[in-house]
């Protein structure tokens, strides 16, 4: 079940015993279609429970080198919505990277993965790889404004218009 993240213990169980009840009488299943999916992700997902808020959920191992040589239960795995990752690789983000590596899109990068991509020309700030289309291409060799900067200058002129 890729990408499901609010799987319960009750709701398999339900499941189970519908199916069950319908002697497995299944329409379509479909297994391994997060394999077919165009990802080229390469962390290991599993459903299990979020060790930090104990739901049972998607639980991300980290990418990273120096989290991985560390004690296996490190501070680091748990569920998306406890452990901010990295879209690009996977790594865990801490608070201070964090608040260091904004973007013109609503993901989460680590400083690595940060300072590799272009940046906006106004804002300073990059797109993923995922929300990259939604930049506003200034020039041939790269230069380009995010569509947050581009609805703030367009308001911004309505704005000295009106007042005129």
């Amino acid at each position: 079940m890729p990408r499901c993240t609010g799987l319960t213990a009750d709701g398999v169980v339900k499941i189970v015993q519908v199916l069950y009840e319908c002697k497995g009488n299944l329409n379509r299943l479909r297994l391994h279609v997060h394999e077919m999916l165009n990802t080229n992700d390469e962390r290991r997902i599993d459903v299990d429970i979020c060790p930090m808020c104990t739901n049972v959920r998607l639980v991300f191992d980290c990418t990273r080198d120096s989290c991985r040589k560390r004690d296996s239960r490190a501070q680091c795995r748990g569920c998306f919505f406890c452990v901010a990752r990295c879209e690009t690789c996977g790594g865990c983000i801490d608070l201070e990277e964090l608040s260091e590596t904004e973007l013109a899109c609503s993901d989460f990068l680590c400083m690595e993965c940060w300072l590799l991509l272009p940046k906006c020309s106004t804002c300073n700030r990059p797109y993923c790889k995922r929300h990259e289309n939604l930049k506003v291409n200034l020039s041939p060799t790269g230069q380009f404004t995010c569509h947050r900067c581009m609805e703030f200058s367009s308001t911004s002129c309505e704005n000295l218009e009106e007042s005129s």
